[in-house]
């Protein structure tokens, strides 16, 4: 929609309408306009959290031996598969060579058993060998079978052994802790390393079980950072909730997967979850028409006749480019979308009003 200037002001030409709308000052200059609309915005529940990994674990050791090599230290970025610790490992190895030779030999009785078995089973068809003979050879021969799969087992049980003195990292990752040191005996299920990875990051809240029903029903949630100047909002991309109550607070504990492409979002990050609870209907206007001077919160209205006027509101949340008007307009009035360009315009006006009053009083 677009105004033009006349001789005293301005003068509306069309229809008011929700969409921007322009009027042209006597300098050719525009400046757009907008009503501020009542508009169904979801209805939400504001709760605290915390941003945490989704992977977080502590490494611990599998097997004993003396601390060679610590690689990393807290702070540091690991790699996966990166070794973390190394361990001495010639118990390992000396077992790991006791079971390949107990495995030799065992296939060499195996070996053994099998001519046995073939040379009383040949007999046995001349009718010169008896059928107790048979039956031990045959005997003999699956307990051959039965050595050599055990000791094959014990193989693969010290070779795992021997893997396990060298530690290495599960994924990708930033070490938060140490807990051993070069020299140091590692015992089984003794701490060695903790960490995270940064490659997933979600925020744990707790839901009073009085909001935990509706939260079921819309299962939609936005994550809010405030720790910048301007607030920043990440859409959940899954929403985890407890099937049951903490016995003391009542409350069950949510968990909230930012996307995967969030910048600067660390894990231990206070932040605010707003999740949808319904629907309800709010007066909105562009978030870029509101001016900020100090504490005050205000707005340039525009009226019918094109008079500027600079008014305080009072704000409520943002929903994307939008924000709430709790106080200070009515829907369908008009305000600036290029604030800088209405103030200007209403200096002018000023200027031209006062200027208008010294004429008539020169004149009278």
């Amino acid at each position: 929609m677009r105004y033009h200037r006349s001789k005293s002001w301005l003068i509306l030409l069309t229809a008011l309408t929700a969409a921007p709308f322009v009027f042209a000052t006597e300098a050719d200059s525009a400046l757009t306009v907008v009503s501020a609309v009542s508009q169904t915005i979801d209805k939400t529940y504001v709760v605290d959290g915390v941003v945490e990994p989704v992977k977080q674990a502590l490494i611990t050791a599998q097997t004993s031996g003396q601390v060679l090599e610590v690689n990393f230290d807290i702070d540091d970025f690991v790699k996966k598969g990166s070794t973390l610790v190394r361990l001495k490992n010639i118990e390992q190895k000396s077992s790991l060579e006791q079971v390949n030779a107990q495995v030799i030999e065992a296939k060499a009785h195996l070996k053994a058993a099998h001519r046995e078995y073939n040379r009383v089973k040949k007999l046995r068809t001349k009718r010169v060998a008896s059928a107790a003979q048979l039956d031990k050879a045959e005997a003999d021969l699956r307990a051959a079978k039965a050595r050599v799969t055990a000791a094959q087992a014990q193989v693969t049980q010290a070779s795992q052994q021997v893997q396990y003195t060298t530690i290495e990292a599960p994924y990708s990752g930033i070490v938060i802790q140490r807990h051993i040191e070069p020299g140091e005996i590692a015992l089984p299920g003794q701490p060695i390393m903790s960490g995270f990875s940064m490659s997933g990051l979600r925020v744990v809240v707790n839901v009073p079980q009085s909001q935990i029903e509706v939260v079921r029903q819309y299962k939609k949630a936005q994550v809010i950072l405030e720790s910048y100047s301007k607030a920043r909002r990440f859409k959940s991309q899954k929403l985890t909730i407890a099937p049951y109550a903490d016995a003391q607070t009542h409350t069950f504990k949510v968990r909230v997967n930012l996307p995967k492409k969030a910048q600067d979002v660390y894990p231990g990050m206070f932040t605010k979850v707003a999740f949808v609870i319904g629907r309800e209907q709010r007066l909105m206007i562009p978030t870029k028409t509101v001016v900020y001077r100090g504490e005050v919160r205000a707005v340039y209205v525009v009226d019918e006749a094109g008079q500027v006027s600079m008014r305080q509101v009072r704000l409520g949340r943002q929903h994307g480019d939008q924000i709430e008007i709790l106080a200070g307009l009515e829907a369908g009035e008009h305000i600036a979308t290029q604030p800088v360009d209405a103030a200007i315009l209403l200096k002018v006006q000023r200027d031209a009003s006062t200027a208008d009053l010294r004429n008539k009083r020169i004149n009278h």
